[in-house]
């Protein structure tokens, strides 16, 4: 549906954050790769954006588990108001349409924007990215088909195989999305088994799940998922009058702590004194053979979303409209970013010196050279520039390509359930942005 008729919330803030976060982590992947660790080599020097909570920009896994708390929580809510309620007949009807609906708004948008980044690759879009000093950029940048039947069995690769694998050679940066979709089955299959328990049992269950899931090294998906969920359920107990039920600065303790935690960094975390200690205490914690930043990262994600959650303060930041408009086309903006950063702003950043040498450089032996990247002002300009296109071609792809997916999706839906099975609920839950991916 569109998105003029949400009411600004705080989840909806969550996203935008979640959005921004995977572009900043996928941009100094691109050109400053450094700052994955904490310094510059071991008891070396550290860089402004190295320092916690300011190495937030490259935290891409906060914005990972970000993501798969809200699909826990999203795809629960209404069910534990309903449960509440009583309604649970209602509750499963519900269950058995979302179960379809789910899938067809994952795949029908994802399966689109796959086709546009494989008619780019095949149109030589990517030429430039291929050839570029960024090392990170070349390994995203796919090479054309060198036939028309070739290309095709690599368009049907990303189409169907790429939900079994979850790899797509011509937006590697996918891989997260079928686990959205795993996750939100994961929700589903929950609220059938606790749709008819009490509150109070639902709630050590989820608990239990989460530790489960912690001791078997699912700290990607399961655990983020469980969180969301229980929070949902925390939700149906209190509402809106959950940050009464907590002082302030508690709340402000858990949103500080958590973005500590999820400072952890990616790389080398026992070259400064902070995230060894935090390296040396997720040993104790962590099961054997489970990535230690996934987990310490995830956690630490989990008890920023609980604090902003019983933060009255937190939740009014998250509900700006900025922050909620951000959030509004966040999926758009994870799928569309590494295509124009691939295009687009390779070109804004390598222009310089693809004019001096040409669109096939080579060295004095024959031998194929790198675009190098342009200075400081080069960066200065294109950034901004690069940031203005993607919000714009987001918010475009919110008005002319989200509202026929949505339509189809819906069409689906009737065509299984009936043109007039359950349509009142089908009309108030696209009110309430309930369809909205």
């Amino acid at each position: 549906m569109s998105h003029q008729t949400r009411t600004n919330n705080w989840v909806d803030g969550l996203r935008g954050i979640a959005a921004l976060v995977v572009v900043t982590y996928h941009l100094c992947s691109s050109f400053a790769n450094w700052l994955n660790s904490p310094a510059t080599q071991e008891n070396g020097e550290v860089f402004f954006f190295q320092y916690p909570f300011l190495r937030l920009v490259v935290a891409g896994r906060l914005a990972v588990a970000l993501f798969f708390i809200i699909t826990g929580y999203v795809n629960s809510f209404y069910s534990f108001k309903q449960i509440r309620a009583g309604d649970h007949t209602l509750v499963l009807s519900k269950l058995s349409r979302n179960t379809i609906t789910r899938v067809g708004k994952l795949v029908v948008p994802t399966n689109i924007a796959i086709f546009f980044s494989w008619l780019v690759c095949q149109l030589d879009g990517y030429r430039v990215a291929k050839q570029v000093d960024s090392s990170w950029i070349r390994v995203v940048a796919a090479g054309r088909g060198p036939t028309f039947s070739r290309a095709i069995l690599g368009l049907y690769r990303n189409l169907v195989l790429f939900w079994h694998g979850g790899t797509s050679p011509y937006d590697p940066v996918y891989w997260t999305i079928p686990f959205f979709l795993k996750g939100s089955m994961l929700v589903y299959l929950t609220l059938m088994a606790t749709t008819f328990t009490r509150p109070k049992f639902t709630k050590w269950l989820l608990i239990f799940l989460y530790c489960f899931a912690w001791s078997g090294g699912q700290a990607l998906m399961e655990t983020n998922v469980y969180a969301g969920m229980f929070l949902a359920e925390l939700n149906a107990d209190y509402g809106a009058q959950a940050p009464s039920m907590m002082p302030w600065p508690i709340s402000v303790l858990m949103m500080l702590g958590g973005l500590f935690l999820a400072s952890f960094p990616d790389e080398n975390p026992t070259w400064v004194p902070w995230s060894r200690a935090l390296n040396s205490l997720a040993q104790y914690i962590v099961p054997t053979g489970g990535e230690i930043n996934r987990y310490v990262v995830s956690f630490g994600t989990t008890l920023f979303v609980f604090g902003v959650f019983f933060s009255r303060q937190g939740r009014q930041i998250l509900s700006h409209p900025f922050m909620n408009f951000l959030g509004r086309i966040s999926f758009p903006i994870y799928l569309l970013h590494d295509t124009l950063i691939r295009t687009i702003l390779s070109w804004l950043i390598y222009r310089q010196s693809i004019f001096q040498k040409g669109l096939s450089p080579t060295d004095h032996e024959g031998k194929p050279m790198w675009f190098e990247r342009g200075g400081t002002l080069t960066f200065a300009i294109a950034m901004p520039l690069f940031y203005i296109i993607l919000i714009y071609i987001a918010h475009l792809w919110t008005i002319y390509v989200d509202p026929p997916c949505g339509r189809l999706v819906l069409w689906f839906s009737k065509q299984a359930f009936g043109e007039d099975d359950d349509s009142a609920l089908m009309n108030k839950e696209k009110l309430e942005g309930i369809l909205k991916t």
